[in-house]
């Protein structure tokens, strides 16, 4: 067997009745997939062991992440067939649908077993555990019998060979029948056809022919005109067909009564696989509820505490509610204050109904959820009059309040709505600190609302207790439903009553009979409460600077990072062109040489010489161009005129603008080179375009034997890449090269579309394609140039 199922069938207590927890597990029923399932989530309660609760909510955890991953298969055709196999096992026979459904039953737990073992080990895969593997017998019920419960020919030889006889018994029924049709018996007939009546193939007869056809007359029609005769060589035929379907009968009685034995064979078995596998649907309903309430796991922590950011009522309209921050625990009460219809009940409920969701394994509907098991949950939330008790409002709430004092043990967490409500202010008050008291000293966590100006400042003195209240605009004299930690709120009655139009001078003569003393506190309550909502801004406004920092500080980093990636980037490119330009010149320099040795005159030692000469002006103008050069001010697009001298950066010929710049890029031509490229890197210079000299000639030819036709760029950054395919395609240009093979792999698709939009811009290339399947397929682009 796995893990006991995580569910208790005790009646909801008092606390999660007030809570409305019923309408939370009638939700969490609807994501069910079984009537069985469906059954367990209804009978969800809160656990107080703290095992048991991470337990379950690992449990709901593994489902979420599962259904994100990788879906079970359906538990929907997993009807509660238990009372089928127990039946079958005390030897009864099932009906063909009933044998299906078992049949059906035994599929979803073989292909949920299935399932689980391929998810490696996961707390809810030991469920599988108790799932029975008969794949031979349901491979064999399902060939026996049809989704709708009827039994295949398949099911046997001997029905199938039944079958076949009853077909050709009944053809050659009807066949005989359809003869007395036609021919002479045609007009004895008062209708050209034939009925059934009661298994009987009989003909309407016309009354006064009726001793033409030798038979039986089954019935009469109401004028006596017609009479139904069954021939007496179709009754032979029938009753030859009544024998075969007989035997088919007791055939199919045969086959059900021993596949109902085989089913009985594994009844228990299967039994506690469907009560596992409902037990799994009921941990996947908890996930996906998850999914619908965008609940959050709760994170560990020590104690007995719970902290909610930004939680909302899990009943009400996510887009209606004011989200909620609170944190309450052992230690750490809380009394919220304010006024009426300002949300504290609201509040209350969201926490009361968060500890019993996570607490049942489900996830609190949250942005953020710490939590440290309560021990206990206890309410008194509402209007508790009870006309059949003959308990007033107070009288209730003082029979729940007892009941807490009687049986919270340390750790429980205790919830109050209007804690000493109903009766005289000051001994409510009086009795409400009393109260606080003793549960505060018996270890107990409390959340509790109130109006008692002496509970907050109760609240304000006593350690382990802090004020909340819920804000109230003052512009408008209305509630925004938002809970302040740390504050302490007015009731605002008069300022509400004023507003729903009681007369002002009734206003102002309830002020002045409220006492100077209270006003005092209450206008000193108001001010505090103005003095924390100016403290918060001020925090708030320094969370943003503080954040706004770090954000520069990330942003530095990573740029400065950048610029380091850049820099190596450039000494490799640079230690590239320096060993390009030193196997170009070595080339040339032995081209020179092998001249000289051919032609050792003293005028094959002057061409060597001037050859040589030409070679050492190449290799100082590469040398000055790899030196530091400052930086030159961005060139205005405008300046650039078709026909003027310009230069290159990276380069150091001397080119012409073959047209006015038109976008981000130019057209230059750089010896015999027609290069595209951008206008930040062209500077324009008074000197002549450069002439190709001998050397160079040479060079090109040399690079034009060394040259590749093929670059690799995976696992290149996008500007990483673009730069070298960039160079690399001009190098294949001077060296004269046909087409050009681009290795840049498939993957997400960035460096194939940054290969084809620099193809697409380049002047010198006629064409591209993919590569063919020899060639690499869609992970290489072939370009051919002009």
């Amino acid at each position: 067997m796995g893990p006991p199922p995580a569910y208790s069938t005790e009646a909801v207590n008092h606390a999660l009745q007030v809570l409305e927890f019923g309408l939370v597990t009638e939700r969490l029923a609807s994501h069910s997939e079984t009537p069985l399932g469906a059954e367990l989530c209804a009978q969800l309660a809160p656990t107080y062991q703290p095992d048991e609760v991470w337990r379950r909510l690992g449990a709901t955890e593994e489902a979420h992440r599962l259904l994100a991953e990788d879906p079970p298969p359906s538990l929907a055709p997993l009807h509660d067939p238990r009372d089928l196999f127990n039946r079958a096992g005390k030897g009864g026979a099932l009906e063909g649908i009933e044998v299906y459904r078992c049949a059906a039953a035994l599929g979803v737990m073989r292909q949920l077993k299935t399932y689980f073992r391929t998810k490696g080990p996961i707390g809810i895969a030991a469920y599988a555990d108790s799932f029975p593997d008969q794949t031979r017998l349901e491979e064999r019920l399902l060939a026996a019998v049809s989704s709708g419960g009827d039994v295949l020919d398949s099911a046997s030889a001997q029905l199938a060979a039944l079958r076949a006889r009853k077909g050709a018994a009944a053809h050659k029924v009807v066949e005989r029948v359809q003869a007395y049709l036609s021919g002479k018996s045609r007009e004895w007939l008062s209708d050209p056809i034939y009925t059934v009546r009661d298994g009987r193939y009989v003909l309407p007869v016309k009354a006064e022919y009726k001793a033409r056809i030798k038979g039986i007359v089954h019935d009469t029609s109401g004028s006596g005109a017609t009479v139904f005769v069954e021939p007496d060589d179709v009754l032979q035929l029938g009753n030859a067909l009544r024998e075969i379907e007989l035997a088919e009968r007791d055939e199919v009685l045969r086959i059900l009564a021993e596949l109902s034995a085989k089913i009985g064979g594994v009844a228990t078995e299967a039994v506690g696989g469907v009560e596992a596998a409902s037990t799994v649907d009921s941990i996947f309903a908890r996930a996906r509820l998850a999914y619908a309430d965008r609940g959050f796991m709760p994170r560990r922590v020590e104690g007995h505490f719970i902290a909610l950011h930004a939680a909302r009522h899990p009943l009400l309209r996510a887009e209606s509610v004011v989200p909620l921050d609170i944190e309450v625990g052992q230690g750490a009460s809380v009394l919220i204050t304010g006024p009426n219809t300002g949300g504290k009940t609201v509040a209350i409920k969201s926490v009361g109904l968060a500890v019993a969701m996570a607490q049942s394994g489900l996830f609190p509907p949250a942005l953020d959820v710490r939590l440290a098991p309560f021990t206990g949950l206890w309410a008194d939330i509402g209007d508790e009059q009870s006309l059949q008790q003959s308990l007033s409002t107070f009288s209730g709430h003082l029979k729940n309040i007892a009941e807490a004092l009687r049986g919270a043990e340390t750790g429980a967490l205790v919830l109050f709505d209007e804690l000493g409500a109903g009766t005289d202010p000051a001994e409510g008050a009086a009795l409400a600190t009393v109260i606080l008291e003793r549960l505060h000293a018996e270890g107990c966590a409390i959340l509790a609302s109130t109006h008692y100006g002496e509970l907050k400042a109760f609240a304000y003195e006593t350690a382990g207790f802090t004020n909340a209240a819920m804000e109230f605009d003052m512009k408008t004299l209305r509630p925004t439903y938002k809970l302040l930690m740390g504050a302490a709120g007015a009731s605002q009655a008069l300022r509400i009553a004023e507003r729903y139009g009681i007369p002002k001078e009734l206003i102002e003569e309830a002020r002045e009979g409220l006492g100077r003393q209270a006003q005092n506190v209450s206008a000193l309550i108001e001010e505090l409460d103005r003095a924390q909502r100016h403290a918060r801004t001020a925090q708030s406004e320094a969370d943003r600077r503080i954040a706004e920092l770090r954000k520069a500080e990330t942003e530095t980093a990573r740029k400065l990072a950048e610029a380091e990636e850049r820099r190596a980037q450039a000494r490799r490119r640079g230690a590239e062109a320096i060993d390009d330009a030193l196997r170009e010149i070595r080339l040339e320099a032995a081209r020179v040489f092998e001249e000289l040795k051919k032609d050792p005159t003293q005028a094959g030692f002057a061409r060597a010489k001037q050859a040589l000469s030409d070679l050492d002006e190449v290799g100082r103008a590469f040398a000055a161009d790899l030196g530091p050069r400052k930086s030159a001010p961005p060139v205005d697009p405008v300046t650039l005129k078709r026909g003027m001298s310009v230069r290159i950066e990276g380069y150091p010929q001397v080119g012409t603008l073959l047209e006015a710049p038109t976008g981000k890029s130019a057209t230059v031509q750089l010896g015999p080179l027609k290069m595209t490229v951008p206008i930040e890197r062209v500077r324009p210079v008074d000197e002549k375009p450069t002439a190709t000299v001998r050397p160079r000639t040479n060079i090109g030819l040399s690079r034009a034997q060394t040259a590749t036709t093929e670059i690799h760029l995976r696992a290149r950054r996008a500007e990483e890449a673009e730069d070298e395919l960039n160079r690399f395609i001009d190098e294949a240009l001077l060296a004269g090269l046909p087409s050009v093979r681009i290795v840049h792999g498939k993957g997400e698709g960035v460096l194939r579309k940054v290969t084809r939009e620099l193809l697409r811009r380049h002047k010198g290339v006629r064409s591209f394609r993919d590569g063919e399947p020899g060639e690499g397929g869609a992970g290489v682009t072939v370009a051919e140039f002009e």
